[in-house]
Order: C-alpha cells, then structure tokens, then sequence
C-alpha cells in the first residue's frame, strides 16, 4: 500500500491538471454547443420550408433536395447523435470543474452501506445521527446526500422547484401507469389517484407493467396526502443550511408504518450537503456520495443518477454483503456494472468500479469458509473486466481505514490520471464520427440542390421582382382607396364627417331652442325676457337675437372646420396603411406618418417619391384662404337678426339706404318723469303735438326694419304692445329665423361636402399617379429595393427562393464553420 503522504501528493497532481484543463474541456463543450445549435437551426429552416405552402412556388426541385436532406440523409437522426455526443464533453466538463476527489457509493438495503459512509466520513462520531439505518427490508435513501471533509460539521439543502419534482419524480409514475401528468401543483394537489383496485380492473391498465403499478400508485398518493410537509421548500436552487439532527429527515424515507400522510421533506430536495472532519483520511479534498440503490421504490438508478454518475463520481464503490440466500451475482448486480460501464466516461470498468464484499461478523449467516468461497465467486464473476474485489467487517472501523479506504484511494492515485485521459480521448472519438456526419449531411444538401438545378436568381431578377410585387400591392390598395371616392362621387354622395357634423349641429340647436334658448326651460327664459322688456324692450330684443345668433355661430364653428379635417385624415391614413404594408419595412422610418416618411425619403434622395408623398402629408383642410365657417357659415348665421319679419306676417321693407334722422322731440335731453329709464320714444306719455312723430298705431299695422336703429326699432316693437306679446313674438321670430339658417346650412354645406368628395378623390388619384405612375418614381422604387434587398426578402417568387437558398447556404456555412471550430481543439 502507498503511503498516505504519497497519495495526497499524487492526488493533487491530478486535481491539479484537472484546473490546468478546465478551460479547454468549456471551449469544446461550448465549440459542439454551436455546432449542434447550427445544424438544429438548419434542420428547422428546411422542415419550416418544406410545410409552408408557399414553398411549391419557388421551385419543384428545391423540394426534391429538402426532402433528400430530411429523408434519405436522416436530418433528425444525426441533430440526435449530435445531442447524445454531448454527454462525453458533459463528463469531460464534470471532471475538470471538480475540486474534490469524488467516490460514489451504492448498495441495495441492508447492505451496509450508511454503515460504511459514517465509518469512513466519521459522521459515526457526533452526537446526532446523521445518516439513518434500515432495520427491515425496506430501502432508505430517498435522495442523494454529499458527504465532504471539512472543519467542522454542518448540514445544508439544495432545493428543487415544482417542475423539477414533477418531471423527475411524478412524470415517470405517471407514465408507467397511463396517467396524464398534472401541470401546476394545485393539479396534482387534487389530481384523483385511483386505488389499485380500480385502476386493476381498467381495461387501460394492461397495457402497462402491473407488477411495479401498486407501488407507484401508493408513491404518488403519500407524495399528494404530504404535500403539506414540503410544499413551501419547493423553490429551484435555494441552498438552506439545516441542523444536522434533520439530515435524516431529508434524505429518507418515513418508517414503513407511518401513515399515508407523515411528513416527507425529502421530496423537496435536489441535494444535501454534509460537512465534517473525516478521522484518518489521507486526502484532504474528498466527497463521498451517497447514491440510492437501483431498485428504489419504482424508480431505477439509469433514469434519475445516470447523470450524476456520469459527471460527478470519479470511482464508483458497491458494496454488497453475501448471504446464503444471495451468495452469487444477481441481475440487479448486472445491472450496476452495466451503468458503470455507461458511466464511466471512456475509463475502463475495472479502473472506474471497484466491490466491496462486506463480512458483517455479527450479522451474516454465512461461515468463514462460505465467506471465503463467495469472494472467490465474485472476482471470478468481475475478474475478467479487471473490477477488484475488496472485503472487510465495516462495522469495524480499523478494518475500512485498512481494507476499504486505503485501497480505494491507492487505486485512485495510480489510475486516476489515465481514467482522465480516457475521459478526453472517449470526448473526441465519441463525438467526432456524429460531428462528420452533419458535415456530410450539408454537403448532400448542398449536392442535391445542384442535380436538382436550384439556382440563386440574379439581383436584378431579383429586384425586378421586389418592384413588381411592390407596384402590384400598392395599384391594388392605393387602386381601392381612387375607386371608393369616385364611387362616392359618382352616387353623389357627401363627406360623411361634414354631414353627420352639420346634423350634430343642428340638432344641438334645436335642443338649445327647445330647453328655452339655453335656459333650463323654456318657462324660465319666457318669465326672464318678459321682466327684462318691461323695463328694456328694445335692449331686451336686441340681446336675445345677438345671443342666439351667436350661439348658432359657435356652434357650427366648432364642428364644420373640423370634420373637413378628419375627412382629410381619413385618406391620409388609409394611404398611411397601405405605403407601410406594401413598402419593404427596412425603409420605412420607425414613426408611422406621411411626414416621416417624406422625410425618410428625401435623406435617402429619392426626391420625387418624398415630393409625392409630402403634398399629401400636407394638404390643407382649409380648401383656400378662407375656412369652411368663414364661407358658408357666418354669412348665413349673420342674418339673425330683428331685420326679419314683424308682427303680422308681411315681409320686411329694405329701406337700408335710407338715412335715419333723430325726432326733433327726442333731442331734449332735459326732459324726465317717472320713465327716466326708458327711452323718451318709448314712453307711454306722448311728444307735443309739434312733433313730426305719431302718438301711436294701431297694434296691427305692419311696418318694417332696417337694423338696429331706434326708428326701426320703435316700429318693429310697439308703444302699445304688452311685455307678454313681445315675448311671444320674440319666440316665435327666433324659432323662424333660427329654423331658416339652418335650412340654408344645412343645402349649402351639403353642396359643400360633395365639393369636398370630389377634391378628396382628385387628392387621392393624383398621389396615385404620382407614386405609381411616374417613371421617375419607378426608378426611385427599384433603387429602394435594391438597398434593401438583403434585409427584407419577399414572400414569392424568385425574391423567396433567392432568400431560402440564401439561409440555406448561411445555414450550411455555418455546421461546417462549428465543426472546423471545434475539430481545432484537442481536447484528446
């Protein structure tokens, strides 16, 4: 036996070399990484082109090579060998990114294998018990445990989220019993488990293994029933530090009489971490894991520790202790050394496995002769792979130190730096022959496109294409937007926002009117002018007709100019939407208006396209210098006014012309009586009998206005007429003369929204002729395309092919590039 010192010497230098080559085995891992990446990008570019419909357009024999790459070059089955040859740089990477001598240690229940691990750990000599002990036939280890020297001793956790518990723990029960899966934790939190009673007598069930399904389905009803235990720790990579005395917790299962719904915290855990001084141990950076046994209620060691035995385990340890009833090599011991051998990243089996035959003196039922003779089977049984076989009592801790440890770790020390270099040479062999193949594939892609006579078409084939599918797309929307409103014009129809804003109009208005000309009620404005003209009648008369008439005004104001407006933003956006639909989207600025791109436009220099496209942008919702209210509102709202008809229903006398000469009587201006606030032609008491003016009239004569004069008021308002009369016939004027306007606004805006219809369809043919038409903007459209023909491909025709070709080829560059990238470095 190597002494200790020589040992940790030689150990060191391994670890040592394992640091040096780290970076090398990241630079492969990462170099095949791509490489599978490329050709699985390849693959679904060719399998999304080969689904698209579109791609019977192009070309009948780029389908022939898609389909020879697909099919007889096998795409799927190399992107899989290339995704199984990881695993070697996965174990390559294991290795060098470990900084512990690691050795795994396995055996079925009542073997001695928690035994063996506090004897060697000294977990043996604290206080608690750590590691927990089978005292039936019954397994024990329900997840993997990390035993590490250290210092001092401590405990710690490492988390798993629901996901991770469902596909490593529920996913494969739930596949051995024909069960759906449950996706979220409250599914499986209420999912109905049948008894096996039920589930027994399912016509499904014998389509599945209904040996091993009693003990999945008792697995998943105690995992439900003790969600409870463990539900809050289900949170991915949490490392929680525990108590020591709660290891056992974690790591094991409850006792076989426990019930349905005992606590189960182990179901929470990835991993726990075990820290403490290891008693005479030559190493100093050693770890022991504790690994469950292959027959693990239900679930084996290949499905859920392969991985682990792959990338973390540098030797793997078996113990097993013989008795009469299994002296010989059972199929289950098969079954571990074929998972070594697949485990053991290229080493030889006999360097990576060693078995320990555990002589338990107090408990086995076997004589030393027996004894003897089972360990003469076993190495004849493992002798011809080159496996050891060790012995010891492993209660005894002398005879572990003597018999187990040291040899384990002397075998180590002399094989561990080969088992290394098999582990990089198993790396190259095992991934070189999948890398060729993809190489290969590409190159038959490559060739088939060739007998298939798939060219990439020329640019100017190409351009020419990009411009005729641009002209065709805008001719036909633009095309649609020139015959919607010359279909308007030709039904004689009218702007529908100049319309439906004329009719809002006046209806407000009339409502206005109706609620008593903007009182709450017509009662309300009836008593309010009736006060006012007893004192005022003619300055009462004259505010009601200002108001009114400039309520009309502001009313139409408000709307008229601005429904023009939308009108014209109407056809600017749909322009908008078919430019932004049709154009290659590379050339279009990132804000969605006319201005923007007219913008865009001229930087780029295609000055006739930004010309065209900027008078649309700009058009003017005024039609001229003067707005829509200026024209056609006012001069028919102005008309509201006392000059329209008087008292007795005859037409006004247009006697404007006439000069107003003040009475004579009026001009005293000394003169006063109980009517000082009225004025003196509009008094009860009559002037003297020298005056030109006449005493009174009777209410009926009809007289006639010409504007807010005092004679034209005195006669349209009588000397003798009550307040309520004059109310009455205020009413009744503005109702009329209102009623009027908006009779006339109501044909002249209408001659004014077909006027508008028939711009807005003069607006949008001459943008089609100017962007569609002109020669000059042609040659502006193929000199866009052709700048950015390599950022937007079209959809069709030889643009589509030339763009599929295109990613075919960068796709196969790149495999060949990964594989090159990666074949430059030596990882052997």
């Amino acid at each position: 036996m190597v002494d200790a010192s020589e040992i940790q010497v030689r150990i060191n230098a391994v670890l040592a070399m394992r640091r040096e080559r780290r970076a090398q085995a990241e630079q492969a891992y990462a170099a095949w990484e791509a490489l599978r990446q490329a050709f699985a990008d390849l693959v679904s570019l060719v399998e999304q082109t080969r689904r698209d419909d579109s791609a019977d357009e192009p070309s009948h024999g780029l389908r022939a090579a898609l389909r020879s790459f697909l099919d007889d070059g096998d795409a799927r089955g190399v992107l899989a060998d290339l995704t199984e040859a990881a695993v070697h740089l996965q174990a390559v990477r294991g290795r060098t990114s470990r900084t512990t001598l690691n050795i795994g240690v396995i055996g079925q229940t009542q073997m001695g294998k928690s035994t063996l691990l506090r004897s060697i750990s000294g977990l043996d000599r604290l206080s608690v018990n750590v590691l927990p002990t089978s005292q039936d036939s019954l397994p024990t280890t329900a997840t993997r445990s990390r035993i590490s020297n250290s210092d001092a001793a401590r405990a710690e956790v490492v988390l798993r989220d629901f996901a991770e518990f469902r596909d490593v723990y529920l996913k494969p029960r739930h596949e051995a019993l024909g069960l759906s899966l449950p996706f979220t934790i409250e599914e499986f939190a209420g999912y109905p488990y049948p008894t096996w009673e039920s589930y027994r007598r399912d016509p499904r069930s014998a389509e599945h293994d209904l040996t091993a399904a009693p003990e999945h389905l008792r697995r998943l009803r105690e995992a439900q029933a003790s969600l409870h235990s463990y539900r809050s720790q289900l949170v991915r990579d949490q490392v929680r530090e525990i108590p020591l005395d709660q290891v056992a917790d974690h790591v094991s299962y409850p006792p076989a009489s426990a019930p349905l719904d005992a606590p189960r915290p182990y179901l929470a855990v990835r991993d726990v971490r075990i820290y403490c001084p290891f008693p005479n141990n030559p190493v100093r950076d050693l770890t022991l894991i504790d690994l469950p046994g292959t027959q693990e209620r239900g679930i084996d060691v290949a499905q859920q520790f392969m991985q682990d035995l792959r990338n973390e385990v540098d030797l793997l340890l078996q113990i097993k202790r013989p008795r009469q009833t299994s002296v010989h090599f059972s199929e289950s011991d098969a079954e571990i050394q074929r998972l070594a051998r697949s485990a053991s990243a290229g080493a030889a089996i006999g360097d990576f496995m060693i078995i320990l035959l555990n002589h338990d003196a107090a408990h086995t039922d076997l004589t030393q002769d027996q004894f003897e003779t089972a360990s003469q089977q076993a190495r004849g049984a493992v002798g011809m792979h080159g496996i050891q076989v060790l012995h010891a009592d492993v209660i005894q801790d002398d005879q572990v130190r003597e018999r187990v440890l040291g040899p384990v770790l002397s075998h180590l020390a002399e094989r561990l730096a080969a088992m290394d270099q098999a582990a990089f040479a198993a790396a190259r062999s095992g991934t070189e022959a999948a890398g060729r193949r993809a190489v290969e594939a590409v190159a038959g892609l490559a060739e088939a496109l060739r007998r298939e006579n798939v060219v990439l078409p020329t640019e100017d084939a190409i351009v020419s294409e990009l411009v005729t599918k641009i002209l065709r797309g805008l001719s036909n929307a633009l095309g649609d937007i020139v015959d919607e409103y010359l279909r308007r014009v030709q039904e004689g129809r009218r702007t529908d926002e100049l319309d439906a804003a004329a009719a809002s109009a006046a209806e407000e208005v009339r409502t206005w009117m109706a609620a008593g000309f903007g009182r709450s009620a017509h009662e309300e404005w009836y008593n309010e002018v009736r006060a006012d003209a007893k004192r005022l009648r003619l300055d009462t008369v004259e505010q009601e007709f200002i108001r009114s008439r400039h309520y009309v005004s502001d009313t139409f104001k408000k709307v008229v100019d601005a429904s023009m407006g939308q009108a014209i933003v109407e056809l600017q956006q749909r322009v908008t939407q078919a430019l932004w639909t049709h154009l290659p989207q590379e050339t279009l600025p990132e804000q969605q208006s006319l201005p923007a791109l007219a913008e865009a436009f001229s930087n780029d220099g295609h000055v006739a396209l930004a010309t065209t496209v900027s008078d649309l942008a700009h058009l003017s919702s005024s039609y001229g210098a003067r707005s829509l209210f200026l024209r056609i509102v006012q001069p028919i709202v102005v008309d509201i006014d006392v000059r329209g008809k008087i008292p007795g229903g005859q037409e006004p006398r247009r006697e404007e012309s006439r000069p107003y000469e003040q009475p004579a009587w009026h001009q005293d201006s000394t003169r006063t009586d109980d009517d000082d606030d009225v004025p003196a032609w509009a008094r009860r008491n009559k002037p003297d009998a020298s005056s030109s003016w006449p005493a009174s009239e009777p209410n009926n004569v009809e007289r006639t206005t010409h504007g807010l004069t005092v004679e034209a008021a005195l006669k349209a308002v009588s000397t003798e007429q009550r307040a309520e009369e004059t109310v009455q016939w205020v009413s009744e004027t503005l109702t009329s003369m209102i009623e009027q306007a908006l009779g006339r606004l109501r044909e002249e805006l209408e001659i004014e929204s077909a006027m508008a219809v028939r711009a807005l369809y003069a607006c949008a043919d001459q943008f089609f002729d100017g962007f569609l038409r002109g020669q000059r903007t042609k040659q502006e459209l193929r000199d866009l395309c052709r700048a950015s023909l390599d950022r937007t491909p079209s959809n069709d025709g030889p643009v589509r092919l030339a763009s599929i070709l295109r990613d075919l080829t960068t796709g196969g560059t790149a495999v060949r590039d990964a594989f090159e990238a990666y074949d430059r470095l030596s990882i052997s």
